[in-house]
């Protein structure tokens, strides 16, 4: 019983690990991209556009607003699921005693409207200066 919840754990936590290490090599990929656009234009005296130094900030409004939403919507997921999995729901489900289990959905709704507010803030902020 115990080595089967310790390997849950640690397969969880590497799967954690994969998608954080894999989310941080593409973030890489796109920006090493766009350094070579930026050394291709400069090699051939064409001017390079200010936008490829700062990277795509007309859409973190939308990405924001995408984001918070599928955040609030997971974590109702998640509510509902681990509700189903206690005792104390209609489904009966198999875990007992833990009635605290569904607020842990919380934390994915929390932020999910963090973002939804500071799309909604960062909306009627002025927009940066160009260079």
């Amino acid at each position: 019983m115990f080595d089967t919840i310790l390997f849950i754990s640690i397969t969880f936590w590497v799967v954690i690990a994969v998608v954080v290490v894999a989310n941080g090599y593409f973030v890489y990929q796109v920006r090493m991209a766009r350094y070579r656009v930026m050394q291709t234009l400069a090699d051939k005296n064409q001017p390079v556009p200010p936008e490829l130094f700062s990277g795509p900030r007309s859409s973190a409004h939308t990405g924001m607003i995408r984001g918070g939403i599928i955040m609030v919507a997971l974590g109702f997921a998640l509510g509902v699921f681990l509700w189903s999995m206690t005792a104390q729901s209609v489904f009966a489900g198999p875990i007992q005693g833990v009635g605290w289990l569904p607020t842990i959905s919380l934390f994915p709704i929390a932020i999910g409207v963090s973002l939804l507010l500071m799309a909604m803030i960062g909306r009627g902020a002025p927009p940066a200066p160009k260079p």
